[in-house]
C-alpha cells in the first residue's frame, strides 16, 4: 500500500515477494495466492491483466481504519498569521502552504457560497488525472464545491475526516481529508492514492495549533 501511494505504480507478485524475502522465504506463487485472496475481498483489483494491483476504495478504507499513523511527523512550519487586518487573507496563505505540502489542492469555506480553492494545478497533475475524463469529472465537482461544502457544514469534526471515493462527495476517484474550525472548514483533495497519514497529521497540526 504505502509503496504504491508513493510511486503510482502497480505492486506485482514477484516485487512484492522480494520486499518480504528480506524478512523471510516466500515464493512469488505463494504472494500471487494471498493477492487473489485480497482480490476476492474486493481490497485490490488488477487493472490489467499484465499489471501488478492496485488498492480499490475499499482497500483504503482498510488501511485507513487499520494502519493509518496517526503520529505521523510533518516536517512542515505553517505559517504564522502576520496580517491582523485581514484574517481571511491569513486562511488563505494557510491553505496555500497547505496546498503546497501535500502537493494536493485545498478548499477553503467560510460558509455558504464564500469559499475558496488552491494548489488545482497539484491535483491535475497527479498521474490519476492524465486521461481526460477524469480531469473533466472533478474539475466539475469543484465548480460544484458550493454546494457540496453546504454539506459538509452540516457536520462537527473533533478530528480530521477521511472520506474516501464515494463515500464523501467528489466521486468514486477522489479522497478529502477535511476539518473545521469554529465556522471554516479545510480540506484536501486528492486523488484515492494520497498520503492519508500525511494529510491527516497535516490538518491534524493545523487544529491543534
Amino acid at each position: 500500500m504505502v509503496d504504491y501511494i508513493s510511486t503510482a505504480v502497480p505492486i506485482s507478485s514477484q516485487n512484492l515477494a522480494k520486499k518480504i524475502a528480506k524478512f523471510e522465504t516466500v515464493s512469488p506463487a505463494t504472494v500471487r495466492h494471498e493477492l487473489a485472496a485480497l482480490e476476492k475481498e474486493n481490497l485490490i483489483i488488477q487493472p490489467h491483466t499484465s499489471a501488478g494491483r492496485i488498492p480499490t476504495a475499499e482497500g483504503y478504507r482498510f488501511y485507513v481504519d487499520n494502519f493509518l499513523d496517526k503520529d505521523f511527523v510533518v516536517k512542515c512550519q505553517l505559517p504564522k498569521f502576520e496580517n491582523k487586518n485581514n484574517p481571511r487573507q491569513n486562511i488563505k496563505d494557510l491553505a496555500k502552504k497547505i496546498a503546497e505540502i501535500a502537493d494536493l489542492a485545498v478548499l477553503v469555506s467560510f460558509g455558504g457560497d464564500d469559499n475558496y480553492y488552491t494548489g488545482l494545478s497539484n491535483l491535475f497533475s497527479q498521474k490519476e488525472f492524465n486521461e481526460q475524463a477524469r480531469v473533466i469529472d472533478i474539475s466539475s465537482l469543484v465548480e460544484k464545491f458550493d454546494s457540496v461544502v453546504k454539506n459538509l457544514f452540516t457536520r462537527n469534526y473533533t478530528e480530521p475526516k477521511i472520506e474516501i471515493g464515494e463515500e464523501g462527495f467528489f466521486g468514486k476517484n477522489a479522497s478529502f481529508v477535511s476539518i473545521k474550525e469554529k465556522e471554516i472548514l479545510i480540506g484536501i483533495l486528492g486523488p484515492l492514492r494520497m498520503n492519508y497519514s500525511k494529510n491527516y497529521c497535516l490538518l491534524k497540526k493545523l487544529k491543534d495549533g
